[in-house]
């Protein structure tokens, strides 16, 4: 029994919605669903005009802040590298000084050390040479003069 009573309310409900929506009632929900449709779909394509048109005006602000940020990136970089290389110069001027340094030592090392080996060979005589050389050169050029002298006394 409770199968038919749902049955018979639901056929007692149909009939009544379809005595209410005879008479154009169907055309005028349709066409009331259409403008409702249509406004909807108009306020959609505002907000995507809307949308669009903020988009475009944030990508255009931030491709020119994008460009600023590169430029002073840009200009931070330059700075840091004549920095670096201020110091690299330095670095290598100080370098080559050392260098001249080192070059000068070396060679006063070198010849201590040759002297040293000399005078070991020698026994020392090569001291004592050096000296009467110097020595025979220093004489030599006083009687060069002393002899000047008497030829220029002489001569007058």
């Amino acid at each position: 029994m409770s199968r038919s009573r749902s049955s018979q309310a639901s056929t007692v409900t149909n009939t009544n919605i379809n005595n209410v929506l005879d008479g154009g009632a169907i055309k005028s929900s349709f066409d009331f669903a259409d403008g409702l449709a249509q406004e909807a779909f108009d306020s959609v394509d505002n907000a995507v005009d809307v949308t669009k048109s903020a988009t475009q005006t944030a990508l255009k602000e931030n491709s020119h802040v994008t460009e600023e940020a590169l430029d002073t990136n840009k200009q931070v970089i330059q700075s840091a590298l004549e920095r670096f290389q201020e110091q690299n110069n330095r670095s290598l001027d100080a370098l080559a000084g050392l260098q001249g340094t080192q070059a000068s030592n070396n060679y006063k090392l070198l010849d201590g050390i040759q002297k040293t080996i000399r005078n070991d060979n020698s026994g020392g005589a090569t001291e004592i040479l050096e000296s009467q050389k110097t020595l025979y050169l220093v004489m030599g050029g006083l009687l060069l003069v002393v002899f000047i002298v008497f030829a220029f006394k002489q001569g007058k």
